[in-house]
């Protein structure tokens, strides 16, 4: 496992990781042939594991000060999770997981903080993540338009700093990532 900063992101390790986004997300693919960001989130760092030089696992990190009811925290944002098919059931998810929360427990993180669909719910919850109280998230949309989170979606999240997420209305400060 390595982990990566944005500043430190070499062009190849971010080809590798945008063919795997395009390979793992085939209907986002007009997306991910181009950034690894969602929404214009970018991430602060990543993680990825290799095999025989081809990325085979990867999660970035977002960092964001959000507002959970009326406190702030400073969440580390799970996104463009993947493993490469032929790949998972060996436990990198987990893995991957592991470390990106252990580095953001060591960068000060409050939290981490993920939303997802519901089938990819138990990954994460054998991982130490906790399903949120189904609260509104509002978003920034790329126009600058408050909007709640879509419903397909489920929020969990980590405990680093705070053993419990502050009930309330989740604001994430800008778009979902």
């Amino acid at each position: 496992m390595k982990i990566i900063e944005e500043s430190a992101m070499s062009d190849s390790l971010d080809q590798g990781i945008k063919a795997g986004l395009c390979r793992c997300f085939p209907a986002d693919q007009k997306v991910f042939s181009k950034t690894r960001g969602w929404h214009g989130s970018m991430p602060a760092w990543s993680v990825i594991y290799e095999d025989a030089g081809t990325i085979v696992a990867h999660v970035g990190i977002v960092d964001r000060i959000i507002k959970a009811g009326n406190h702030p925290l400073r969440v580390a944002g799970i996104q463009n999770v993947f493993i490469l098919p032929e790949y998972r059931g060996q436990g990198l998810a987990d893995t991957i997981l592991k470390v990106s929360m252990k580095a953001a427990g060591e960068k000060g993180f409050d939290a981490g903080l993920l939303y997802c669909l519901p089938v990819l719910g138990k990954i994460y919850t054998r991982c130490g993540w906790k399903l949120l109280p189904e609260e509104n998230i509002i978003r920034i949309d790329e126009t600058g338009v408050e909007q709640t989170l879509p419903d397909k979606n489920m929020a969990m999240f980590f405990p680093l700093k705070v053993s419990e997420f502050p009930a309330g209305t989740i604001h994430l400060q800008g778009n979902d990532w």
